[in-house]
């Protein structure tokens, strides 16, 4: 829905776009605009650091299993496979996820607002919801926004599970676009939006 003026709030992620989120500032948020999603589609990849470049993860694990034998691995060498290999499954799963919701977005409801290219909004309702999600991640920080232009709502219990197919996050992705709220789903809101941003106020959280 169009908006103007509407009093929103934003967590900030330090480290990026950090020069347009001071207080007093306005900036616009548009297709150029590049999410946390949308970096998860663009750079997306199987490879890791090792040695001198970056090579796909299964190249390396083959390299242990065929070349060296994982009898003969270290158990140092083995935890960080594990690791790298656990980091890659969770962009994967977040690669499709985001992927479906985006495709099912074009095709069906290409006038609202990308997750790929859009900043996340939260009312006074789920704040604290967000809070207890982000408040792990140290480097963020909350601000009173207005806005104006092209805001959607959805939930976050709408978000396709991981363990589906693509196909069935596409499917899925149905529940996302479309939503229909209860009690529970309105204390999880999330909204995207795009259009002019007014930074309002720091505040402490």
């Amino acid at each position: 829905m169009e908006v103007k003026d509407k009093i929103m709030y934003h967590y900030h992620k330090l480290g990026i776009y950090d020069d347009k989120w001071q207080v007093g500032n306005e900036f616009v948020v548009n297709d150029s605009f590049n999410s946390f999603c949308g970096s998860i589609v663009d750079k997306f990849s199987t490879a890791i650091k090792y040695k001198n470049g970056l090579v796909p993860l299964e190249i390396i694990i083959d390299k242990y299993l065929d070349d060296i034998g994982i009898e003969n691995v270290d158990l140092k060498t083995i935890t960080n496979l594990l690791k790298d290999s656990r980091a890659i499954i969770t962009n994967a799963n977040m690669y499709n996820r985001e992927l479906m919701l985006e495709n099912y977005r074009k095709e069906n409801n290409p006038n609202l607002p990308s997750r790929l290219h859009s900043i996340w909004l939260a009312d006074k309702e789920s704040l604290n919801f967000w809070k207890e999600q982000l408040e792990k991640r140290k480097k963020l920080v909350l601000y009173r926004v207005s806005v104006t232009g092209n805001l959607f709502k959805s939930s976050d219990s709408f978000i396709p599970d991981d363990e589906l197919t693509a196909r069935e996050m596409y499917e899925e992705s149905s529940k996302y676009w479309n939503p229909v709220f209860s009690e529970e789903d309105l204390c999880k809101a999330e909204y995207l939006f795009q259009g002019k941003v007014k930074v309002l106020e720091k505040i402490d959280r």
